[in-house]
């Protein structure tokens, strides 16, 4: 078995893998793809998601490299750049780990990289049994602020993860990525750009440092006034720093710098 992946513009120029967040699948990127008429757009449905429900999540480092064959297989030259939000976002971050050679820069927004302690843990698992309820979907649709015309997907989509998936990812990511993988970064001879939004819990900004205290050309930005899914909080913003980012390879001005305690701080661990 393999992943699903949605594809645009084949014919155009470099490729751009993007990796969703946990609670949806690849549709959630359709629009910022559209919106980068110069690239070939790579969009998989991670596993236990979306049309790859079928294929189960066992662990970080395995999803790392079943979308690395997706980037071998089907990138202009077998190299992309990687854009994730999330849980695409860490999933971004242990492929450029894992496979430097393969990652042309990365756009990592919200990675929790140092997992998720106290209430928040707590929190996040109680929710998972409700992922059967439509009503659980609906309230955080909301709470997202998602387009009307989305909601209904998005529901569909909840409801539609792999069960067995969602209780092995879930706790994996909270624990944190080991350092033993992150430190694979040392290799990347690649752009990254580590963004949180301004909004975003403390744990997300102490997360930075886990990036750019490992990979030689990492930087670090706050986009400014948002909360974790910013993309949908302002998708004319997100597709703006992005687009700069895929032009310039800087980070863009409207983005907000960061303290030196999040540069350059990884956990002890």
């Amino acid at each position: 078995m393999s992943l699903y992946v949605a594809e645009q513009r084949p014919d155009a120029g470099e490729s751009v893998l993007f990796l969703h967040s946990g609670n949806v699948a690849g549709w959630m990127w359709t629009d910022q793809a559209e919106a980068l008429p110069g690239h070939h757009a790579l969009v998989p449905d991670l596993p236990g998601f979306g049309r790859s429900a079928h294929e189960p999540w066992t662990d970080l480092a395995s999803t790392a490299d079943q979308v690395a064959e997706v980037v071998r297989e089907r990138a202009h030259g077998g190299r992309a750049h990687v854009v994730g939000l999330s849980l695409g976002a860490i999933v971004g971050v242990a492929l450029a780990a894992r496979h430097p050679e393969l990652v042309r820069s990365v756009f990592a927004s919200g990675a929790i990289l140092r997992g998720m302690r106290g209430i928040g843990r707590w929190a996040g698992l109680a929710q998972v049994p409700l992922w059967d309820r439509p009503a659980y979907w609906k309230f955080l649709a909301r709470a997202y602020r998602m387009p009307a015309d989305s909601v209904d997907l998005f529901v569909e989509t909840g409801l539609g993860i792999d069960r067995e998936s969602a209780r092995r990812m879930v706790p994996e990511i909270y624990d944190g990525v080991p350092s033993a993988l992150l430190d694979g970064l040392h290799r990347l001879d690649a752009p990254v750009l580590a963004i949180v939004g301004e909004k975003e819990p403390r744990t997300f900004r102490d997360a930075l440092g886990e990036v750019t205290s490992r990979a030689p050309r990492a930087v670090a930005r706050l986009a400014p006034g948002m909360h974790h899914v910013w993309s949908l909080e302002d998708p004319y913003l997100f597709h703006e720093t992005l687009a700069h980012w895929l032009t310039t390879g800087q980070p863009s001005p409207a983005l907000l710098p960061v303290g030196p305690r999040e540069r350059s701080t990884p956990a002890a661990r």
